[in-house]
């Protein structure tokens, strides 16, 4: 299993020529230098000053602390420079919006902005176009993009930098590192310029290095005024009246000049923890998107940053109400329409849950002080809300959801328990947490961790006891699933040679015995350098039959539950780079025979480079056609699962030729895991909403990947509600060495133990028990918004959602009981019904459209759940 931060864009290096001749406009223009001082680039500070004198550039100097727009200089005549500094805030990242509106240009250096926090990271890399990614691992030279070209550059000259990520569309690499697998060092947009080393840094480069560099990128902006006497000053403000937002009584904004002998205006301060005397109305969810609509004037008064902040929040605010309302609504036991008929009778005002009303008053504060254009208090108080809402997230109360609970079980973890004792630990805190589905690595970089007749050898640090054979005991004594995770097509892994003492260039127990299995690149070269990886060719007959062999093996020896597919695909590519994978000699033979040409002639330019990619991605997809084939007629009831990158399908196609949007499409696959991976849950959203996307009318279930490592236990709760909002099939944690005791625990109390008393269905092994008991959960939540007043509506549409709703939980309650193709039909009448009685206009308005889209959401995954069953227990 590969984990790569890296975004789609990230993976797009626009390899693309700076230009070179400057508009005549440009070059008449004189400009300066605002060098921002701070405490991380103080002792550096010499340096930077050596080089800023040896430039003889007029600059002046700029203290963080007090890096407003006010006391910026006029962005006509005056570069920004960033150097260095790691940690900007909000006001910070808020003065530089403010000066790059208006015209200005600022060029960064080094780390800057990488230990800010996430919202300010996330507006820099918009404003700038670009961010840093990580240090390299030792000294690299450099080497223009493109047919820029500058002799007095210091090229050759090895420096100790970081790749610097594109993060916007207009990015523009204009050098790189001259690495094995070559990364972004300079990147531009249209008004900055992001270098990949700490410039000024003595440590890292000389003073001619930078000083070279430096006067090449200012020449981007205009000719560098002279230096002169007067130098290093503190910067001063332009004497131009600064443009002010007003608001009119209507809430647009407007741009004025403010007039010199007016005073500004006072701050309105509203202390966060109290409500507003006069706030805007928040709106109960019958009053319609009158109120959303005021909200949307509000926030486009704002600055980005701001916007971007309360678009957070109200993200995060919906899946917490979400967690409230499940854990508010496990105590309803009576039927839907009795509590229907006690709503028709109330005669008290309903009160909503304190926590949610709580939270809303907090988002009420946060636009009020929008309004009042209180914007460094909107901050604050922005972040108080977002604290309550993780201080107080649901994580105590046990949910009734059923759902696909799985857990990666690492080969480190397996080799470190040494026995079927240890291992019995292990899955106990598995089962205490509620894990329902292990995917146990079985097969990595070509050893087996069981004692194999196929494979030519055992892991050595496995031999002398079977650990397969343990875990899919201990797994069922617990009701638990074990699925076999098996490497494909990766065959070789240098970091594995390390750990087990072998030489880096060790091609494993099979590649050994079979060279002719290799997919080279194009030079030939085996590993691929970003992963240290070795690859089988996918096209060559011999490898298929013994992959095919093995997994065979597996099932009939152990009678596991499933078979998990990894590396079902090629090694990263970049044909821009010239990283081209998969030419071994059987598919460079295959390939010539059906083209008459040798692929390794073909380059990306050529008119038969699409082949040569659709030639790579039919070896794929045809090898997941023929695992199924091989497994399904002899063994229906073990499941086949992959695990597969969620990036763009055009991207993943031209660099990894895994097209698993078809193997959905043919049905050749029960259960999918993309590798979702992200730090944050609007990461994770941007990752899983594609994928749920093309996944929704397949009959295939979707379990996104939500990676362990350093996430907090409360964040790992909020992806998961994200998922379960989505009404995906369930969700795949990676992995049980990243398992926490704290999320274990706080799992135990919201997912508890399957047990004989409470056994909850697995949603891919009982779907329609699934569907029922979804539907159930879901009616539950209605119950209580009935109860506490949050939906209001009159007593003939009470009636009528009764009605519909009743009809298909009795329709489902059959289904459950008796699969049949007539109880499924019916069901699945039941459940268009009920779609189209919400859908209608009159009831959009009786709840928020998130709350709305999350009813849709699990009425939809009712849909798949009932398409799952149908291939699976009905075919």
């Amino acid at each position: 299993m590969v984990l790569r931060w890296f975004s789609p864009r990230q993976l797009w290096l626009a390899i693309l020529a700076w230009p070179l001749v400057m508009p005549q406009a440009v070059l008449a223009q004189t400009v300066s230098l605002a060098v921002v001082q701070d405490e991380a680039n103080q002792t550096q500070w010499p340096g930077i000053s050596r080089r800023l004198q040896a430039m003889d550039i007029a600059y002046c100097t700029l203290n963080r602390e007090t890096f407003t727009p006010q006391t910026l200089p006029n962005p006509a005549q005056t570069v920004l420079l960033l150097v260095n500094i790691p940690a900007l805030d909000v006001t910070q990242a808020m003065a530089l919006e403010a000066w790059m509106q208006q015209g200005g240009r600022v060029i960064v250096t080094g780390n800057t902005g990488s230990l800010s926090p996430e919202a300010v990271q996330t507006q820099l890399q918009r404003l700038l176009g670009a961010t840093w990614g990580f240090p390299l691992s030792t000294s690299a030279a450099l080497e223009l993009n493109g047919d820029w070209a500058v002799n007095t550059l210091p090229l050759s000259t090895p420096l100790q930098g970081g790749s610097i990520l594109p993060t916007q569309s207009e990015s523009r690499v204009l050098a790189h590192w001259r690495t094995q697998r070559p990364t972004p060092a300079i990147v531009t947009s249209a008004n900055s310029v992001f270098l990949g080393w700490r410039w000024g840094n003595d440590q890292i480069a000389g003073v001619n290095t930078d000083v070279a560099w430096m006067q090449t990128l200012l020449q981007r902006y205009g000719s560098p005024a002279r230096a002169g006497f007067n130098n290093a000053r503190p910067c001063s403000a332009p004497t131009t009246p600064p443009l002010i937002t007003t608001l009119r009584p209507d809430r647009e904004p407007v741009r004025t000049t403010a007039p010199a002998a007016t005073p500004a205006a006072p701050t309105v301060r509203v202390p966060p923890t109290l409500q507003p005397t006069n706030p805007l109305p928040m709106g109960n969810p019958e009053q319609g998107e009158g109120v959303i609509h005021d909200r949307n004037r509000v926030m486009a008064t704002a600055p980005t940053l701001l916007r971007s902040r309360y678009q957070e929040l109200t993200a995060l605010l919906n899946r917490y109400e979400s967690a409230v309302i499940a854990a508010e609504a496990q105590g309803i036991n009576e039927p839907f329409q009795t509590t229907i008929e006690r709503v028709r009778q109330r005669s008290q005002p309903p009160t909503p849950a304190p926590a949610l009303q709580t939270a809303r008053d907090h988002l009420n504060t946060f636009l009020t002080l929008i309004a009042n254009q209180a914007f460094p208090d909107a901050e604050a108080q922005s972040r108080q809300l977002q604290g309550y809402l993780w201080d107080t997230y649901p994580m105590e109360r046990a949910i009734a959801y059923p759902e696909t609970r799985a857990i990666w079980f690492d080969r480190g973890t397996i080799v470190q328990a040494k026995s079927p004792q240890d291992l019995a630990r292990l899955f106990d805190r598995l089962a205490e947490a509620g894990i329902n589905t292990v995917f146990f690595e079985t097969v990595n970089a070509s050893y087996t961790i069981y004692p194999s007749t196929v494979a030519p050898e055992q892991n050595p640090l496995t031999q002398g006891w079977d650990p397969l054979e343990a875990a899919v005991k201990l797994a069922h004594e617990r009701g638990m699933e074990l699925h076999a995770w098996v490497w494909l097509f990766a065959a070789a892994n240098q970091r594995h040679n390390e750990v087990m003492g072998q030489p880096a260039n060790y091609l494993g127990p099979v590649l050994t015995q079979h060279p002719d299995w290799i997919a080279t690149d194009r030079q030939g070269n085996p590993y691929e350098p970003g992963s240290g990886k070795v690859f089988f060719d996918p096209a060559h007959p011999e490898v298929r039959r013994y992959l095919l062999g093995l997994i065979d093996e597996i099932i009939t020896r152990y009678g596991v539950d499933g078979i998990h597919l990894d590396y079902v695909r090629y090694p990263f590519q970049d044909p821009n780079l010239n990283q081209d994978y998969g030419f071994g000699l059987e598919s460079r033979r295959q390939f010539s025979r059906q083209y008459g040409v040798d692929p390794l002639t073909v380059r990306p330019s050529d008119p038969l480079w699409p082949r040569w990619t659709q030639f790579r991605i039919a070896q794929i997809s045809s090898f997941v056609e023929e695992v199924h084939n091989a497994v399904k007629p002899k063994h229906p009831e073990v499941l086949i699962s992959a695990a597969v990158f969620p990036m763009p399908t055009q991207t993943r196609l031209v660099r990894l030729q895994q097209n698993w949007e078809a193997w959905l499409q043919a049905g050749h696959i029960d259960l999918l895991t993309p590798m979702t991976y992200a730090r944050d849950t609007r990461q994770f959203q941007a990752l899983t909403q594609p994928v749920i996307g093309h996944g929704v009318n397949s009959g295939t279930l979707l379990m996104p990947g939500i990676r362990l490592l350093q996430l907090p236990t409360v964040v790992a709760l909020d992806q998961v509600q994200l998922l379960r909002d989505a009404a995906t099939g369930g969700y795949a944690f990676f992995a049980a060495e990243n398992l926490s005791l704290n999320l274990q625990t706080t799992l135990n109390r919201t997912q508890g133990r399957r047990t004989a008393q409470h056994p909850e269905p697995v949603a891919h092994r009982r779907p329609f028990q699934a569907a029922h008991l979804r539907y159930r959960a879901l009616q539950r939540e209605w119950q209580y918004l009935l109860t506490t007043g949050e939906i209001q509506l009159e007593p003939a549409a009470l009636e009528d959602w009764g009605n519909y709703g009743d009809r298909l939980e009795t329709s489902l309650a059959n289904l459950a009981s008796s699969p049949s193709s007539s109880n499924l039909r019916q069901a699945q009448t039941a459940l268009r019904s009920l779609r189209t009685y919400l859908s209608r206009p009159e009831r959009r308005t009786m709840t928020s459209n998130y709350r709305q889209q999350v009813w849709e959401n699990h009425l939809m995954g009712l849909e798949h759940l009932l398409r799952y069953g149908a291939q699976q227990k009905l075919r």
